[in-house]
């Protein structure tokens, strides 16, 4: 690996899909593809507050001024001793309230922007988990201004992407955003996390899994670029963060480590790519839609890892029944066509409850390109990769049902009720995947053999059957 990109300890699957890269951070794929990151330190292990307080003199000098955002909950758990390592350095703190949580709004991100740019600083700094990350790298973009970031969860794996969560226009939104040059993650501090925040994180590794079938199945489908370092990446860590998380009570640290390595690698696999297709598919956007829509009254569980686990275990039962439904099945390609030549535009058949997000279907329906033709394609591919679609998406569906079973063993909160989530706002989302996002998932596959209806009612027997 070249010297100099960045630090952290031995056997990480981060590690060794950065030491692809060259020392600035460009890496020649074999996709086909030159991959980029902007990270120059990653700091894994127990007492990485303190070498990270140490690193501050090489980037900024001792005279330095930063500017550090954090939550009443995370300053708590590492934000003030942190703090308190600077010595004589200028540090200008902003804490936002811990409860209720900050919405990562585009107009909190102007007000602290402005704020930040009052005090001239060299660095910005993050810590906490997906929020506060997010929205320091956004301000970062937003005024030029450097980030570093000091991980409290291994919650999301917002820290080491390229984008940022923000509502814009009443809507979840990936935006572009400056990646943390430096990343901190204190395993001491992780591994003491509140139990739901590290449920949350295996809650949104479950997601990987969904992801890589996806992209496969788009591959396969669409023709859609496909990088399968990246895909190996990120599955893969999140194959062993949840092997290890069966030690959470045994060996805490270890557990810690692990989940950081998949949270920072399917971060690092979504930079180089330079969007979110390796960690997100389906299930983000039905949780996305329960975030925005304010669906989830518990304030305790509303938390994005712990949606997405939840609509995770949702997609998956769908799934499941629908690929082995299509062992034999024999799609009529002249009915399809006919059915889709007569079908109504979504602009007149959208439903009732989708109009408040009309906006934001527009424009996912506006990057869709379809017609009978292209479904006539579609159609024709699916019987010729019939078989090696179905021996990829049984046996890593039967994988995830063992990861769902394993959190549900440790009292993941998986049922919609729980969450306080009504089971109408459960399944509009779900009966309106492909309208809420234009990247290609196995509820495109079902609707265009014709069997759209028939996912969403295997979907539906599930939720109401708990």
């Amino acid at each position: 690996m070249p010297s100099g990109i960045f630090q952290a300890v031995e056997k990480l699957i981060f590690r060794g899909f950065l030491s692809r890269f060259d020392v600035h951070g460009h890496f020649r794929c074999p996709c086909g593809e030159v991959h980029s990151v902007g990270v120059k330190n990653v700091v894994v292990e127990a007492g990485a507050l303190e070498r990270c307080a140490s690193l501050l003199d090489a980037e900024i000098g001792p005279k330095g001024a930063v500017w550090v955002l954090s939550d009443e909950n995370t300053e708590r758990a590492a934000g003030k001793n942190w703090k308190a390592r600077l010595f004589s350095r200028r540090v200008v703190s902003c804490v936002l309230p811990g409860s209720p949580r900050p919405i990562p709004s585009a107009e909190l991100v102007d007000k602290l922007a402005k704020e930040a740019r009052t005090v001239s600083p060299d660095l910005l700094i993050s810590v906490g988990s997906g929020v506060i990350s997010d929205l320091v790298k956004k301000v970062s973009r937003d005024t030029g201004v450097p980030n570093w970031c000091v991980a409290t969860a291994a919650s999301v794996d917002a820290f080491s992407s390229s984008t940022a969560a923000i509502h814009v226009g009443g809507f979840h939104n990936a935006v572009p955003a400056a990646v943390s040059q430096t990343i901190v993650c204190d395993l001491a501090v992780i591994e003491k996390a509140p139990q739901i925040m590290i449920l949350a994180g295996l809650g949104d590794l479950l997601a990987k899994f969904i992801a890589y079938l996806d992209w496969n199945l788009s591959r396969i489908m669409t023709g859609e670029h496909y990088c399968p370092i990246i895909a190996g990446a990120a599955i893969e860590s999140a194959r062993l963060a949840l092997s290890a998380a069966r030690h959470l009570k045994d060996d805490p640290r270890e557990a810690a480590r692990a989940m950081t390595d998949a949270v920072l690698t399917s971060g690092f696999a979504m930079q180089a790519l330079g969007g979110s297709r390796p960690a997100a598919s389906a299930e983000h956007t039905v949780a996305h839609f329960w975030e925005v829509s304010d669906a989830v009254p518990v304030e305790r569980l509303d938390l994005h890892g712990i949606l997405v686990g939840v609509a995770s275990r949702i997609v998956l039962q769908g799934y499941k029944e629908f690929y082995r439904s299509l062992e034999n099945y024999s799609p009529d390609a002249a009915g399809r066509l006919r059915q889709f030549d007569t079908e109504p535009p979504w602009e007149t058949s959208m439903e009732p409850g989708l109009k408040p997000y009309a906006e934001k279907v527009r424009m996912e329906m506006g990057l869709r390109k379809f017609d009978s033709k292209i479904l006539s394609d579609r159609l024709s591919r699916f019987e010729a990769s019939r078989r090696s679609i179905l021996e990829l998406a049984i046996p890593l569906l039967d994988e995830l049902s063992a990861a769902v079973e394993l959190l549900g063993s440790l009292d993941y909160p998986f049922s919609h009720q729980e969450l306080g989530i009504s089971t109408e706002q459960c399944l509009l989302p779900c009966r309106n995947v492909r309208l809420l996002r234009s990247r290609y998932s196995t509820f495109d596959l079902a609707y265009e053999l014709g069997l759209g209806k028939d996912l969403y009612a295997r979907i539906l027997r599930n939720v109401k059957g708990g």
